[in-house]
């Protein structure tokens, strides 16, 4: 990578370190707008993320300093490809340290904030060794291994569900875009703003519009599913679909919805998840963090399917606690078959059982529409 990717700038207020997928950038995403909220330049807040192309992708357009390294995970599997980059990620993790260490001696930030995973790892362990104060922002209901590692030495803890049992964690909801938590589905405007949204997609929104997500990547599972209930219900002319399928599965053959009631929308993704949420009366979705996060924030009557493969099965745990809360149905992949589309109409035809589902979901998101982080990060700089 070269020096130009890292704009040059004044000392900076805070770095935001993590990233690796679009379910890390979102959230870092979402604490810096809360800290340029609060009043702090947009580049004064930088970001330590990785080289893949999520993380260049969302960032790219801000105005944030950025240094992007070449980092990896360790794999969980024992295939010889897997292998070799868990032997390949112990001396990347060292270099990359690094020159995290380097960037920050120049940038010399009052805070170091990490919002997990292994591309955040080389920036804490150079706040550690700069003795810069580090903020760790958990928002899986399970914490991840880099998460619980970092908060044993963090000054602080923001945590996003309630009774976290991470060393001195305060419940400060999740950290989701400002966009998406000014969304207004029950107030003044919502059906003009209902309107707008669904023109993007070429949807009528006076249809019942179901949205259907697979997390950042896709998911051929869901992607399955979704199809077959398009093809089955193709004569209802009073239903959307807007599936979002991720960039892999984009090229793959769709349902046919020619001529068919049901109108079909079918997207690689879309990047202003407000719009989505502005016209979602249903969402078929992962239990990702993000996707919780925002999920709850907005309120929305949901069909979660969690991924089964998920580190720590976290997304699990994410899912069963909306269930739990009789915020949304949860749906596992094995009785994807059998049961998708009866839980899903249930959903779709019930008026009343989706309003219970969106009240509920919208009460458990209160605390993801304040700005509790980024006062808790402002507390620990000073």
């Amino acid at each position: 990578m070269t020096t130009a990717n890292i704009p040059s700038s004044p000392r900076v207020f805070a770095v935001i370190a993590g990233g690796g997928t679009a379910g890390h950038i979102v959230p870092a995403l979402a604490i810096a707008e809360q800290l340029v909220g609060g009043g702090r330049a947009p580049r004064s807040i930088a970001f330590v993320a990785s080289q893949r192309s999520s993380d260049a992708q969302l960032l790219a357009g801000t105005e944030h300093p950025r240094l992007l390294l070449n980092v990896d995970g360790l794999q969980r599997s024992l295939r010889p490809g897997a292998v070799l980059r868990t032997m390949l990620a112990v001396p990347k993790m060292v270099v990359a340290t690094a020159r995290a260490t380097r960037q920050l001696r120049r940038w010399q930030p009052r805070v170091v904030v990490s919002v997990g995973g292994f591309a955040s790892e080389p920036a804490v362990r150079a706040a550690g060794a700069l003795r810069i104060p580090v903020v760790v922002v958990s928002y899986d209901r399970h914490p991840g291994l880099a998460t619980r590692r970092q908060a044993r030495k963090a000054a602080a803890v923001a945590a996003a569900f309630a009774g976290s049992t991470l060393p001195g964690a305060v419940h400060t909801g999740a950290p989701v875009r400002s966009d998406v938590r000014q969304v207004a589905r029950d107030a003044d405007g919502t059906a003009s703003e209902r309107a707008r949204a669904a023109s993007i997609f070429g949807i009528d929104p006076a249809r019942r519009i179901v949205v259907v997500m697979g997390g950042s990547l896709g998911s051929r599972v869901i992607n399955d599913a979704i199809e077959r209930f398009v093809q089955k219900h193709s004569a209802r002319t009073d239903l959307a679909v807007l599936h979002l399928v991720g960039e892999r599965y984009m090229s793959e053959s769709s349902p046919s919805s020619a001529g068919a009631g049901l109108h079909y929308v079918r997207r690689a993704r879309h990047d202003v998840m407000a719009d989505v949420w502005q016209i979602a009366d249903v969402v078929v979705c992962r239990a990702g963090a993000s996707t919780i996060a925002e999920l709850v924030t907005v309120g929305c009557a949901a069909l979660i399917i969690p991924w089964a493969q998920a580190a720590d099965d976290h997304q699990r745990l994410n899912a069963h606690w909306l269930g739990a809360n009789e915020a949304a149905l949860v749906l596992e992949e094995t009785d994807l078959e059998l049961q998708f589309d009866r839980r899903l109409l249930a959903v779709i035809d019930d008026d009343a059982q989706r309003e219970r589902l969106r009240a509920a979901s919208r009460a458990l998101g209160e605390l993801n529409r304040s700005a509790a982080i980024g006062s808790l990060i402002e507390s620990v700089a000073q």
